[in-house]
């Protein structure tokens, strides 16, 4: 855990420290990766604020558009999520869709702590940094929309939502996530929709 935690503080930094060098990182990229590095920007924005809940944000990405879904504690955890994705440098514009539900988020928060579902720093980290390599591997594949694949981890849990245009996608998004790290198993919950 402690060598995994450690790879990960090093990749961050030597991609930081190469995407500094570049000069402008979001402009380094185009398309779907450009797409794809703000997500992670922003995404890894929301991990490092104290006071929002990673967790239940979504971030999505297309054309330099962030569309944030989920729910929020309060009206000021739903600004402070869109001003934060508006400051990453490449965002062209925020639609923030957050809802506040303060109940739902006490509620689930406390759910968690009874039932022992509370994850420590570490285990968080692990499932943070595996929910990255699936995504990464899902975007980096040509025969899989990676953008349109949420992807979360719980406890080396892999969970895939969202909607595909295949079942061979489905399938080939499945084995892509059981085949990343320490995976201990899937839950496939994408959607097939060929429109």
């Amino acid at each position: 855990m402690k060598n995994r935690l450690a790879t990960t503080v090093i990749i961050a930094l030597s991609t930081f420290g190469a995407a500094q060098a570049l000069g402008s990182p979001a402009s380094s990229f185009e398309g779907t990766a450009r797409d794809a590095w703000l997500t992670g920007k922003i995404e890894a924005v929301y991990t490092l604020n104290p006071y929002l809940n990673p967790f239940e944000i979504d971030t999505d990405v297309e054309n330099g558009v962030v569309h944030l879904t989920g729910t929020v504690e309060t009206d000021i955890d739903r600004d402070l999520a869109g001003e934060l994705a508006k400051g990453i440098e490449g965002v062209d514009e925020v639609v923030n869709d957050l809802k506040v539900d303060a109940q739902s988020t006490r509620d689930a928060s406390k759910s968690a702590k009874k039932s022992g579902n509370q994850r420590d720093f570490g285990t968080w980290v692990d499932d943070a940094t595996t929910t990255a390599a699936v995504k990464s591997k899902l975007i980096g594949n040509p025969n899989t929309k990676g953008l349109k694949i949420d992807v979360d981890t719980k406890n080396d849990v892999v969970t895939l939502t969202g909607r595909v245009k295949s079942d061979e996608e489905r399938s080939l998004a499945e084995e892509i996530a059981r085949n990343t790290g320490d995976v201990e198993d899937v839950r496939n919950n994408l959607v097939v929709d060929p429109s």
